[in-house]
């Protein structure tokens, strides 16, 4: 085998080792699951927290926003679906809806 193809399936396995560290856990972000309380204009919810990593979330209302891809797709949330999403540490009173689950919350 020559010199080139060796190169190009060095670099070719570097790459792939590098994918894969690239997929890590934020370190600003806590996820949560919640429900849609209310829907406000420009695509903006209310969310009460039911489940989180940080204890003082649990039982909040915050105001979510769609995630990038929820927004490109049109996908519909509605009061009383079942969200997930992530709250940044920076600010605890706003998140970002990035899933919305296809079963109804139990009240």
């Amino acid at each position: 085998m020559g010199k080139v193809q060796e190169h190009k399936r060095a670099a070719k396995a570097k790459r792939q080792e590098d994918r894969g560290a690239a997929v890590e856990k934020r370190d600003d972000a806590f996820e949560i699951e919640g429900v849609v309380e209310e829907c406000l204009p420009n695509t903006m919810f209310r969310v009460q927290v039911t489940s989180s990593a940080v204890p003082q979330l649990v039982g909040q209302t915050l105001l979510g926003t769609l995630a990038g891809k929820m927004r490109l797709f049109r996908i519909r949330v509605l009061p009383g679906d079942l969200v997930k999403g992530y709250v940044s540490k920076y600010d605890l009173k706003k998140c970002k809806i990035t899933y919305r689950s296809v079963q109804k919350a139990s009240q």
